[in-house]
Parts: structure tokens; sequence; C-alpha cells
């Protein structure tokens, strides 16, 4: 069972979504081999006021993610040819995007693969089919986690 120190109302992520993305937009890079799943959450993010790119394979998903420069990425696993986990181990071997926090973003979800997704550079992990907002809620947590990382390594 995962633990939660703060849960917000769908309004309280809506208005965090939204303050981060009037001073900067985040840049979001959406994978996902389902065209419409990747163009609907696409779109939904944006309405959040954030930037968002899609991609519906992972050859493209590195492509754009080393030309773009995305602050985050939600990323399926399940994909043909490249897998979501090859993209983000592909990922977190470059230095332009190691530090970019990932989402995985899976219909195949489970308790047993939590430490694979980990081990493959995977911060956070959501199943399909999932309430948009939530995406909202854990990209803003990833967001801020990034900023902070940031933050510390000036002050280093």
């Amino acid at each position: 069972m995962r633990s939660r120190t703060f849960t917000p109302t769908r309004s309280q992520v809506w208005t965090a979504a939204r303050f981060i993305a009037q001073s900067v937009p985040p840049r979001i890079l959406i994978v996902d081999d389902y065209v419409d799943s990747a163009d609907a959450l696409a779109a939904f993010l944006a309405t959040c006021g954030f930037e968002t790119r899609v991609a519906y394979n992972g050859c493209d998903a590195l492509s754009i993610a080393n030309e773009w420069h995305p602050d985050s990425i939600v990323l399926d696993i399940a994909m043909p040819g490249v897998s979501g986990l090859a993209v983000a181990r592909t990922l977190r071997g470059s230095p332009a995007t190691a530090s970019v926090p990932l989402l995985a973003y899976t219909a195949y979800e489970t308790g047993d693969n939590y430490a694979q997704l980990r081990d493959g550079g995977f911060d956070a992990v959501c199943a399909k089919p999932i309430d948009p907002l939530m995406v909202v809620e854990i990209l803003t947590t990833l967001l801020g986690t990034a900023a902070l990382r940031q933050v510390y390594s000036l002050r280093s």
C-alpha cells in the first residue's frame, strides 16, 4: 500500500498546474503507440497550460527528446519495436536527458514490475486508464522534484 502525505483536491491540482504553467510552460513529451491515447493526453495537458509534443514510437521519442529538451516525459512501456523501458534506459544514459523526470504510463502495471521500472530509470508509474488530473498531479510533483534537484546542484 502506498502512503501519501498530501492528497490534493482536483481544484488544487488544476491550480498548481496552472500556476507552474503560467511562469514557464513545462514541456511534456507524451510517448504512446496508441495514437488516440497519446493525442487525448497531450490535448488535456495543453489545456492545463503545458507545452506538449507527441511521439508514437520509441525511435521518434528519442529524437524529439534530444532536439526539443522536454521537462518531463510520459512514456508507454509496451510499444512495438523499441520498448518504453529501452527508451528510458537510453535517455538515462545520455547526459542531455539523464535528469529528465520519466513517468511510466502503462496498461500492464503491477506491483511486481515496479523494481524493474525503477531500475530502468522511471521516477513514477501510473496505470492506464487513469484520470488525466492524476497525470497532472504526478507531473507537477515530478517537475517540482526536478526543480529542487537543479537548485541543490547549483548550490554545490
